[in-house]
């Protein structure tokens, strides 16, 4: 590729880039400070008919926004997103063809042109990664906290008096801030003291999981929560018992990745242990 060529590709994006930084001097965007790189990415795909477009397409994305955050203003987060998909691959492709341009070569362009695929589709992972993330939390949370409402319950709390009970840390008393299943749990208690009813508050609670075992434990409660007595806590107890078996399988399939995620690393390891060993015996040998 030739110095001229990545010159004027340079230029055009970076004029590019100018108007989309114009467009959105004349609007604010999002009620938040201006990003340089963003901003005029979201004023670009903002537009009605990219928008069109474009929207239906990131609909894995939309779903994972919509369960990360509960559902609020998910169009708004899903355009943040997608420009921010756009940006770094926008920023990555001209700084690719300037520095390709400045030392002429066509190898800096094309790698720039590489990172523009290569980081849009990490941070995707990345999104999908904390969903994930997400739910194994709550999988893995899941089946304390349903041992202590099947204590609570087997004391002869009611069932909602239990489930405060649970939002409280076992010793301290403090909340269990920031984990996603205890955040959940609130809002559907907070739900219920509000006059919501128990069937809504805990149908909300299984959807906001998105998690089938969260599903499994809302059902139990609205299947048994009215029976009471013995029926209810043989339930909780089935259930517990089910929840625990896939928490430990949770954890065997972590064991497993993490041990074959070391196995590389050690062969790498070995190798190199092998060559500054064998090395001076080789030299040895042919310098005789």
């Amino acid at each position: 590729m030739s110095r001229t060529l990545l010159g004027v590709l340079s230029l055009l994006l970076l004029g590019g880039y100018l108007a989309l930084c114009l467009d959105v001097s004349r609007r604010r965007l999002w009620g938040r400070p201006r990003h340089l790189l963003f901003d005029p990415m979201a004023a670009l795909i903002g537009r009605r008919r990219i928008w069109t477009w474009l929207a239906p397409k990131l609909h894995r994305e939309q779903a994972a926004l919509s369960v990360l955050f509960g559902g609020a203003a998910v169009p708004s987060r899903l355009l943040r997103q997608a420009a921010q998909f756009a940006g770094y691959g926008y920023g990555a492709l001209l700084a690719g063809l300037l520095l390709g341009w400045l030392a002429a070569s066509g190898v800096l362009a094309g790698l720039g042109a590489l990172l523009a695929v290569v980081l849009p589709l990490m941070k995707r992972k990345e999104l999908h990664g904390k969903l994930e993330a997400r739910r194994h939390s709550i999988v893995m949370e899941l089946p304390e906290l349903l041992s202590r409402l099947l204590l609570l319950v087997n004391a002869g709390e009611n069932v909602l008096r239990a489930l405060e009970c649970c939002l409280e840390r076992p010793a301290g008393g403090r909340r269990q801030d920031g984990h996603p299943l205890y955040a959940e749990l609130e809002a559907a208690v907070a739900a219920m003291k509000r006059g919501e009813s128990f069937v809504f508050a805990w149908e909300e609670f299984g959807r906001r999981c998105a998690v089938p075992e969260a599903r499994m434990f809302a059902t139990t409660l609205l299947m048994n929560a009215r029976r009471g007595g013995d029926t209810f806590v043989a339930a909780l107890r089935e259930l517990s018992h089910l929840l625990w078996e896939k928490r430990k399988a949770a954890a065997k399939t972590l064991g497993e990745r993490a041990s074959s995620r070391l196995a590389f690393p050690l062969a790498v390891i070995f190798l190199i242990i092998l060559v500054l060993v064998g090395t001076p015996s080789i030299l040895l040998m042919a310098g005789g």
